[in-house]
C-alpha cells in the first residue's frame, strides 16, 4: 500500500510541476500582450506630459512622503492581509507612519490579481481548504496554500516564465498606485515591502516599475530573494531576517548568489551599497517566535513588535517618513 501511495503523491507533485506556469502564460496570451501595450503607451504620454510640464510643481499630496505596497507570504489565499498576523503589523505601520501611504490589495501569486477564492474554476476547491484549514484538526490542508503558491513563487524565480510573471505584477501594483492618488511625475518614492515568498515577486516586478520612472525601495522581510535583473533597478533593498530563520537562507543556494559569482545582479548591488542585511533577532520564519507572532524577545518585545519598530527605523533613516 505505501509504494503505490508514494508514486501517487510522486506523480501530483510532477504535475504540479508542470502547471506551475500555466497561469503565467495564460495570463500572456490572453492579457499580457494588451496591457503591456497599454501600459507602454501610457509611459509614452506620460513622459510627453513631464516634458511638457517640466519646472511647474508636481501634482501630488505633499503629506505623502513615500507609498509601501504590501505583499503577502505564500500562505496567502486572498488580496486581503492576514488578521492574525499581517493585518496588526500593517496597523501598527500605518499609525506610526501617517506620512506613508498603505497599499495592501496586491495578491502576488496571480499575474492577473486572481485570488483563489474567487475567479477562477478550482475556487470551489479553495474555499473548502480555506475554511477547513482554521480548524485544529484539519490544519495541516493549509499546506495545500502554502505548496501551491511557492510553485508560483518559482515561476516568479524562474527565468523562462519570471519577466512574464512580474510584468503582470507589476501591472497590478502600478494600477493600485493610481487608485491610491500616486503621481508618476511627482518621484515620490514607492516602498515595496514583501515577506516571505512577497519579497521576491516584488524584486521581480521592480525592474518594470523602475522603467516607469518611479523610485523604487524593497524591504524583504524573512524573502527568499535570488539574483533577480530587479536589483540593477533598486534604489535600496533592505533585507531582515531573524537568525533563527533557516527558510529565507534558501535564497543562498541560487547560483547567482553563491560567492564566486561577482559579476551577478547580487553581486554588483552588494558592491555598490545598494544592499543592506540586517539580523533582527532570534527569530523564525514561522511558528512561535516567528516574524509576525506575539512571542516576546529577550528586551520585552513581540517579534511583530520588534519587526515594525525596525521597518519604521529604516524609512526614518533612508527619508522616507518624516523624522519623529
Amino acid at each position: 500500500m505505501i509504494a503505490p501511495l508514494l508514486v501517487m503523491i510522486g506523480a501530483a507533485v510532477v504535475l504540479a510541476l508542470l502547471l506551475a506556469p500555466v497561469e503565467a502564460l495564460r495570463w500572456w496570451a490572453t492579457q499580457g500582450v494588451n496591457e503591456a501595450q497599454a501600459t507602454a503607451a501610457a509611459l509614452r504620454d506620460l513622459r510627453r506630459r513631464v516634458e511638457l510640464s517640466r519646472g511647474a510643481a508636481p501634482a501630488t499630496d505633499p503629506s505623502c512622503r513615500s507609498y509601501l505596497v504590501y505583499l503577502s507570504g505564500v500562505g496567502a489565499v486572498t488580496e486581503q492581509a492576514s488578521p492574525v498576523g499581517e493585518q496588526p503589523l500593517l496597523d501598527d505601520l500605518e499609525q506610526a507612519l501617517p506620512d506613508v501611504r498603505l497599499i495592501s490589495d496586491v495578491y502576488p501569486y496571480s499575474p492577473a490579481n486572481r485570488t483563489l477564492l474567487s475567479g477562477r474554476w478550482s475556487s470551489w476547491w479553495w474555499r473548502i481548504v480555506e475554511r477547513l484549514g482554521r480548524l485544529p484538526f484539519t490544519q495541516v490542508l493549509q499546506l495545500l496554500v502554502y505548496g501551491r503558491n511557492v510553485l508560483q513563487f518559482a515561476v516568479s524565480a524562474d527565468d523562462r516564465y519570471g519577466p512574464m510573471y512580474a510584468l503582470g505584477v507589476a501591472r497590478v501594483i502600478w494600477d493600485r498606485l493610481l487608485a491610491a492618488g500616486y503621481r508618476p511625475s511627482s518621484g515620490t518614492p514607492v516602498v515595496l515591502l514583501g515577506w516571505s515568498g512577497g519579497a521576491q515577486i516584488a524584486l521581480a516586478a521592480t525592474s518594470y516599475l523602475a522603467g516607469a520612472g518611479m523610485p523604487v525601495y524593497l524591504i524583504s522581510l524573512g524573502g527568499v530573494l535570488t539574483s533577480d535583473p530587479g536589483l540593477d533597478r533598486v534604489h535600496h533593498l533592505w533585507h531582515l531576517k531573524g537568525s533563527r530563520d533557516w527558510i529565507q537562507a534558501i535564497g543562498n543556494l541560487f547560483p547567482g548568489r553563491w560567492p564566486g559569482r561577482t559579476s551577478s545582479f547580487w553581486a554588483r548591488g552588494v558592491a555598490d551599497g545598494r544592499m543592506t542585511v540586517r539580523t533582527i533577532g532570534p527569530v523564525r520564519h514561522l511558528g512561535r517566535r516567528s516574524y509576525l507572532s506575539r512571542s516576546r524577545l529577550a528586551d520585552g518585545r513581540t517579534c511583530r513588535q520588534t519587526v515594525s519598530e525596525e521597518i519604521q527605523a529604516l524609512l526614518r533613516e533612508a527619508g522616507l517618513s518624516a523624522p519623529r
